[in-house]
């Protein structure tokens, strides 16, 4: 997202929607907090914001404290990194953040009195951005498996935006690393995307991946199921099919592949009385 931000006193509205803005006191200077940015914020929530004993943000509220930027894993956290992105040193404002999906919306009212400077991604070292990258993929797969799919989409697609960034310069050595894990980001982006319901992107994160390795089975797995929640039930058979040839023991799939036929046996039963209904 852009970290552009009038600097007036009227409403402004996140280009993505996700919340809204309103700054009661001028920052000053030009910098605004980075991802890696330790911010010194102070969020005081609406008395309506929260339920006695929720906890909406990952810091603390009612009193300043410190808060590393770029690590929101759900979508209230994500909205309040958003922020801290359009700020100014010294600046106050008040925040609504939409309600979505996932969240109900709050309001509240944000401070920031300073933070580290931090390199844009473009000024870091290959190695840098590869530990990033890593460290991103490692927190996805923990995000992941304690339920989080928002947080781990979010944590897989940042590593992907690093790999890609660093497409020209890998070395011969790393090549093969390299597209291993930018499949298996790909891959379990998928996965992630399977769980939001977001099929149409899984299956084209499922692409990715096998254009890499056509012969991954998790991807093959992840794309016949986006292809039947879509009811692409033909392609869907396609993919269960070659899982079974290249690992013929897979239960999941044969499973899957058993739904499936009886998916098109109630389609075509349900066609044939449609069918029926035209000559009588």
């Amino acid at each position: 997202m852009s970290n552009f931000c009038p600097s007036s006193s009227s409403p402004w509205a996140s280009p993505d929607g996700t919340f809204t803005k309103t700054i009661l006191v001028q920052g000053t200077g030009v910098e605004k907090p980075k991802d890696g940015s330790l911010c010194h914020i102070r969020l005081d929530l609406e008395e309506s914001g929260a339920s006695s004993g929720e906890r909406l943000f990952r810091c603390l509220t009612g009193q300043w404290t410190e808060l590393l930027l770029g690590e929101g894993d759900v979508p209230m956290d994500a909205a309040l990194d958003q922020c801290l992105e359009t700020m100014l040193d010294g600046e106050v404002c008040r925040v609504q953040v939409s309600p979505t999906q996932q969240n109900s919306g709050c309001g509240f009212n944000l401070s920031l009195a300073g933070f580290t400077s931090v390199r844009d991604s473009w000024e870091m070292p290959f190695e840098e951005k590869w530990n990033l990258a890593l460290r991103d993929k490692e927190q996805g797969t923990q995000n992941f498996r304690q339920g989080n799919a928002w947080g781990a989409a979010r944590r897989y697609g940042r590593a992907l935006r690093f790999l890609v960034s660093l497409a020209a310069a890998v070395p011969l050595e790393m090549a093969e690393e390299y597209d291993r894990i930018k499949m298996a980001l790909h891959a379990n982006l998928a996965a992630c995307q399977l769980r939001l319901g977001q099929y149409e992107n899984a299956a084209r994160s499922c692409d990715k991946a096998l254009e890499r390795e056509p012969r991954a089975i998790k991807a093959l797995y992840r794309r016949a199921v986006a292809h039947a929640a879509l009811n692409e039930l033909e392609k869907a058979g396609v993919d269960l099919q070659e899982v079974l040839r290249l690992e013929p023991g897979n239960a999941a799939a044969r499973q899957e592949l058993r739904r499936l036929t009886e998916k098109v046996r109630e389609q075509d039963t349900e066609m044939a009385k449609k069918m029926r209904k035209l000559f009588v």
